[in-house]
C-alpha cells in the first residue's frame, strides 16, 4: 500500500511539473511546424506545402539537438536543421525566426543545400503588423536606447537584430516596466510603461546594454 501511494506521488509530481516547462508562446497568427509534421517542397517552382499528394517526395520534423529540430526523408535520413525555435509556411514560403540571432529568414533548400536569407524590417511588419518591430540598427549610438510611445492596451513588440550580433543567452531587465517574456525571445507584450534592458552575449560585463524607453 505504501509503494502504492508514493507511485502515484510520484506521478501527480509530474503533471504538476509539467506544465511549468510547456513553451510559453505570444499568440501568433502562423501556426509553428509540429513534430513530425510532413511538409513538401518543389525547388523547381520554390513552394512549401502541408498539404500534398500521398506520393510526393516529402520532408517530415523530428526533434533534434537541444531546442531545435531536425528534417528528415521519409526514409529517416537526415536532410537539415534550420536552428530555428519557430518555424510556419506564409505564401508556400518557408520562414524560421531564430533567437540566437532575433531574426526571421527565409529558407530554401536547393540541391541538398540550405540556404537562410535574412527578412528584412517591412518584410517582418508586413508578417505582424499588430506587433512594432525595433531594429537594433536603430538604437542611438550614444546611449543604445530606443524610445517609443505605448498607447491604450497592450504594446506588442518584435526586437530584429540587423547587425552581426549574436543575442545566444540574453535577457531582460527591468526596474519599472510590465512586460511579458516568451520562449521567443525577440517577442515582448508591455503592459506598463518604464525601461527594459537587454544585452547581447559577451557585451554585457562590458556595459553595453540596449534600453526600450517606453513611455
Amino acid at each position: 500500500m505504501k509503494k502504492f501511494v508514493l507511485f502515484l506521488l510520484f506521478i501527480l509530481f509530474f503533471i504538476i511539473l509539467i506544465p511549468a516547462y510547456a513553451e510559453k508562446m505570444p499568440n501568433l497568427r502562423y501556426k509553428n511546424i509540429k513534430n513530425k509534421e510532413k511538409v513538401f517542397y518543389n525547388q523547381d517552382s520554390d513552394v512549401w506545402q502541408t498539404k500534398f499528394n500521398k506520393n510526393d517526395n516529402y520532408f517530415y520534423k523530428t526533434k533534434g539537438f537541444g531546442d531545435f529540430y531536425d528534417y528528415v526523408d521519409k526514409d529517416g535520413n537526415f536532410l537539415f536543421s534550420t536552428n530555428c525555435e519557430y518555424e510556419f509556411i506564409k505564401d508556400d514560403k518557408f520562414i524560421g525566426y531564430s533567437n540566437r540571432d532575433l531574426k526571421f529568414y527565409y529558407i530554401t533548400y536547393i540541391n541538398g543545400e540550405l540556404l537562410k536569407h535574412p527578412l528584412s524590417k517591412e518584410e517582418v511588419e508586413n508578417l505582424f503588423p499588430n506587433y512594432k518591430v525595433l531594429c537594433i540598427s536603430e538604437f542611438s549610438d550614444k546611449t543604445s536606447s530606443y524610445k517609443i510611445k505605448k498607447h491604450i492596451g497592450d504594446l506588442n513588440i518584435i526586437i530584429l537584430n540587423d547587425t552581426d550580433k549574436v543575442f545566444d543567452g540574453f535577457s531582460y531587465t527591468s526596474g519599472n516596466a510590465v512586460f511579458e517574456q516568451y520562449d521567443l525571445k525577440g517577442f515582448l507584450s508591455v503592459s506598463k510603461s518604464g525601461m527594459i534592458q537587454f544585452a547581447p552575449k559577451g557585451e554585457n560585463p562590458n556595459g553595453v546594454w540596449y534600453m526600450i524607453l517606453v513611455r
